[in-house]
């Protein structure tokens, strides 16, 4: 058998939920903690231990799991109507000596939670520091506001939230349903819809000199990375490579898994899915700069499953088979998705001669070819954490999964013997390849 740790968290994991939750590997089983109400992102304090930061949707609660110990450390007044809330979340990579941690959510007017669309004033980015029982001295560092003149969603309002490892904040919004240049409309391509796309801010706020449209006449195009952007709920960065990867949401076709480069165009709102399967070609959509560059999803869902998170597995204990693979989650039939990168890790690997060689799934026969697990629920974050168990938020129940090698005979007794430090002496002893802090922090 595959050698194997289990740390044993009697604090920290006391639901297992194993009946309800199938995986295709038999040598990994699940574990569950309940967390609060509706979680939609966490995040780890660093990477010398399993405390951890978690991000509400309907209540604007950040929790905090610190020692075992759970409590409230911030109540945030959101806005709840339809995918508006508590949505983002991600800690410095400093976040031992400067305590920052960055937040995305909608900020409700009155003060408080409310599902009032006129309470409603924005989705914002703000900066919050720890003092170790309460995030507090938030600083606003961008906002993508309501306008008069364009729509106003509530839906498509994005929300994951990734440190890089170039050292800046990466995230995403959705179109709030707004039709203008980040949508690709050649009739408003001066003009910003000021949402619709994958941002990369300074940790202080600031534009990096590096963006790919820093230099457009129009100042609000500045802050892309990437745009084209329908509805984005998944953000990861390749440990190895450090390319970025998303998920994107389709309308009634094609959910998308994308490689971002700083200037991509997504395609959104005339391309999901491979352009050759539309009318357009790539010099129909909005080019924002000789940087503007257009290609196909390295994976497309044609029915679209509600596609949501993605994680890498690189230096997961799962094993070295998994360091090539990328898992996936869904909102609308609760399950896990695994895919394997090609060599270069700018694609997929997919199986040959059943149907996926268009990268494209077109019914449920292909679908099942990359079905990995079921029965997570909605799933709104997947992380590997600090001894390699891979966690899984689940907005729909209340909590998150660690999902972890079946240890070998004896390994839970030793570990529970030895205590955290044994189990952590045991995590060292199977020499997975090390993960940067800040894949483990962010």
């Amino acid at each position: 058998m595959r050698r194997a740790i289990f740390v044993f968290w009697i604090c920290l994991f006391i639901l297992p939920r194993l009946s309800a939750q199938t995986l295709n590997d038999p040598n990994l089983f699940t574990n569950f903690s309940a967390t609060g109400s509706l979680p939609t992102g966490m995040s780890f304090l660093n990477h010398y231990n399993t405390d951890f930061f978690v991000i509400e949707k309907n209540t604007g609660f950040v929790r905090a799991r610190i020692g075992g110990v759970n409590s409230i450390v911030l109540d945030l007044p959101v806005n709840t109507l339809s995918e508006r809330g508590g949505l983002g979340i991600a800690v410095d990579p400093n976040f031992m000596t400067n305590g920052h941690v960055y937040i995305y959510y909608s900020r409700d007017s009155s003060g408080s939670d409310s599902n009032l669309d006129a309470n409603w004033t924005d989705n914002r980015l703000s900066r919050f520091t720890f003092n170790g029982t309460t995030l507090s001295n938030e600083t606003v560092l961008q906002t993508f506001p309501r306008d008069a003149a364009q729509n106003n969603g509530p839906n498509h309002n994005g929300g994951p939230v990734r440190i890089g490892p170039d050292g800046k904040i990466w995230g995403a919004t959705g179109d709030l349903n707004r039709n203008r240049a980040e949508q690709n409309n050649p009739a408003q391509a001066a003009n910003s819809a000021l949402t619709g796309g994958t941002y990369r801010f300074n940790l202080d706020g600031s534009i990096p000199v590096d963006n790919p449209f820093a230099g457009h006449a129009n100042a609000a195009f500045h802050k892309w990375a990437s745009y084209g952007n329908r509805n984005t709920f998944g953000m990861a960065f390749d440990p190895v490579t450090n390319d970025l990867w998303i998920t994107e949401n389709g309308p009634s076709s094609y959910d998308e898994i994308n490689r971002v480069e700083l200037g991509f165009n997504s395609g959104w709102n005339r391309v999901m899915g491979p352009i050759s399967r539309t009318a357009f070609t790539p010099g129909d959509l909005v080019n924002l700069g000789a940087a503007s560059t257009y290609s196909d999803p390295e994976f497309s869902f044609f029915n679209p499953v509600g596609i949501t998170a993605i994680g890498f597995l690189y230096g997961s204990n799962w094993g070295p088979s998994y360091d090539n693979a990328v898992l996936v989650g869904d909102n609308n039939t609760g399950r896990l998705y695994l895919f394997r990168l090609n060599e270069t890790r700018t694609g997929f690997a997919l199986p040959g001669g059943v149907g996926l060689d268009d990268l494209v799934a077109d019914n449920a026969s292909e679908v099942n070819q990359v079905v990995f697990g079921t029965g997570f629920g909605v799933v709104t974050d997947i992380r590997v954490g600090p001894y390699g168990d891979v966690y899984v938020t689940s907005l729909s129940q209340g909590g998150i999964f660690r999902i972890s090698a079946v240890p070998e005979p004896g390994t839970l007794l030793l570990a529970g013997a030895a205590g955290s430090a044994g189990a952590a002496w045991l995590w060292r002893q199977r020499q997975v390849r090390p993960r940067r802090a800040a894949d483990l922090c962010s």
